[in-house]
């Protein structure tokens, strides 16, 4: 009787000992938790503090017109050599840049979107003694507005 008395409270002292450290261990386990638990919720009110500041911001947020570019094709119809092309680009460039100075520092949202083809396109233009007519492909209107044209040559009528 004393031998089951002794493995009766040997196997509940086991039984205490095993409960008492499952205890602890789920005890570290719920505080590594809680800690990491409040370091986030502090992370997420830091970054819904930038997003308030960030939607603040971007309302005064204004899109300004900065700079004119364009992209010029030549027609079928033009045989000029390289240089000459060249050239013909770098004067069209400057007169669209020339011409386009008025939308330069107006807001993305009000300019007139029709104005631009309206002033460009169908224009004349002589470089080195070559009439060209410069024609609007597309126009994207952005902090950059890229005018896209392409040049057509102009037959002299002598």
């Amino acid at each position: 009787m004393k031998r089951v008395l002794f493995f009766t409270a040997v196997f509940s002292l086991g039984i205490l000992l095993g409960a008492t450290l499952s205890g602890v261990l789920v005890g570290i386990q719920i505080d590594a938790l809680y800690i990491e638990n409040r370091s986030l919720r502090e992370k997420i009110s830091v970054n819904e503090k930038e997003i308030k500041e960030l939607k603040e911001n971007n309302a005064s947020y204004r899109r300004i017109i900065t700079k004119v570019s364009t992209k010029v094709s030549f027609d079928d119809k033009c045989k000029y050599t390289d240089y000459e092309k060249s050239t013909i680009e770098l004067t069209v460039d400057k007169k669209v840049r020339e011409w386009l100075k008025v939308i330069t520092g107006q807001e993305v949202e009000s300019v007139n979107y029709q104005l631009v083809p309206g002033i460009i396109d169908n224009r004349e233009i002589e470089v080195e003694g070559n009439k060209i007519r410069v024609k609007i492909t597309m126009v994207v209107i952005a902090e950059n507005v890229l005018v896209y044209l392409e040049v057509i040559p102009i037959k002299n009528p002598s």
